[in-house]
């Protein structure tokens, strides 16, 4: 039960970066890495296995997962900055240019961002090279058992604390590959943890299917908070860590909540990536096609994230259907290890038939 905190989080996303609302996709950056160090660690215990063929079929699934619909959403970039002009295009986003030398191509077509990179054809795609980076980490053992994953939290703690102490600038806490550390971290100790996490929430009475919802409720407070007392990248950021926590652990052992049925929650969650990929490009088409109308509309204006919307949920589905879903039977193929790809995996470990 996954998929509509997935979307919501995507969404944030596109609120901060469409409308300028501050904090709001940093703390869904880290919800969505909580999450991946969840079911990353799901699959290669319950799916994969740390064999030679395993770890191969994971590393093949994650890249048909992750890379398709990236190149589909870099090249509708590249096609929106001939339409409208370099000049225009940085002036929407200073970073959405098409890369000049071979570095900055090789760069944008296997995202390997390094932090200083400024030419990227997705804007957000930085935060791919950290999933990619821990995709591989945690393929390769980091949480397979809870004694290295333990280790791996604690190291992540001091990591922050050091940042924390030495008053070091943001990139430090949320950017660079070892501020994403905790949330994945955690995320692969939820699923470590998760029959004792059961146990917990059954013991407390924790259990209410309105849980999630109370959550998630919380995690828009925190935010709220976090603008009224300023610590929008000081405490409520590690408040707002502690939520997307909670919320992966309560909603880990759930197959439906109330008001949100499974077969409803899977079809939302096929929207979370393809919004989060191309709702920079899908904002800068609506500014063009309202400047030649002569209405002129900027970037982080409310308007212009709600005049998006429709459009980016309209192009999200056109992938969800022409990309992804065949991408999801060759997947199932891959993980099957045989032709026929009767089953996939699905987001909290259970099989099921491909989409028709």
């Amino acid at each position: 039960m996954f998929g509509t905190y997935r979307t919501i989080l995507a969404v944030m996303v596109v609120f901060t970066h469409l409308a300028g609302v501050r904090g709001s996709g940093s703390y869904a950056v880290f919800g969505f890495y909580t999450l991946s160090g969840y079911l990353m660690t799901l699959v290669m215990h319950r799916g994969y296995g740390y064999c030679a063929a395993g770890i191969y079929q994971y590393g093949l699934n994650r890249a048909l997962r992750v890379f398709p619909l990236y190149w589909i959403a870099a090249l509708f970039s590249v096609a929106l900055i001939l339409w409208a002009g370099k000049d225009f295009a940085a002036g929407y986003r200073t970073v959405m240019s098409i890369p000049e030398n071979i570095w900055t191509a090789l760069q944008n077509i296997f995202l390997a961002f390094p932090p200083s990179s400024d030419t990227r054809l997705v804007p957000p795609a930085w935060s791919l090279t950290v999933e990619i980076f821990f995709y591989v980490a945690i393929g390769l053992g980091l949480s397979k058992t809870k004694g290295t994953a333990w280790v791996w939290f604690i190291l992540s703690v001091a990591y922050h604390v050091i940042v924390s102490v030495l008053r070091l600038g943001w990139a430090y806490k949320y950017h660079i590959i070892p501020a994403a550390s905790l949330p994945f971290s955690t995320g692969a100790l939820v699923y470590l943890y998760k029959d004792e996490i059961r146990a917990l929430i059954d013991r407390l009475n924790l259990n209410r299917e309105y849980i999630p919802h109370l959550l998630v409720a919380l995690m828009f407070v925190n935010l709220e908070v976090s603008y009224l007392l300023g610590t929008t990248g000081g405490l409520s950021f590690y408040a707002n860590y502690l939520i997307n926590a909670a919320i992966v652990m309560s909603l880990s052992n759930r197959d439906s909540l109330f008001g949100i049925p499974g077969k409803f929650d899977r079809w939302m969650g096929e929207f979370s990536y393809p919004v989060f990929l191309i709702h920079y490009q899908v904002g800068l088409l609506v500014v063009i096609v309202l400047g030649m109308f002569g209405m002129g509309i900027g970037r982080q204006d409310a308007a212009l994230a709600f005049l998006s919307l429709p459009v980016i949920a309209a192009i999200a589905w056109i992938l969800i259907v022409g990309i992804e879903r065949p991408m999801e039977i060759i997947r199932a193929r891959v993980k099957a290890g045989r032709a026929d790809g009767k089953n996939r995996l699905s987001q909290n470990g259970t099989y099921l038939r491909p989409n028709k």
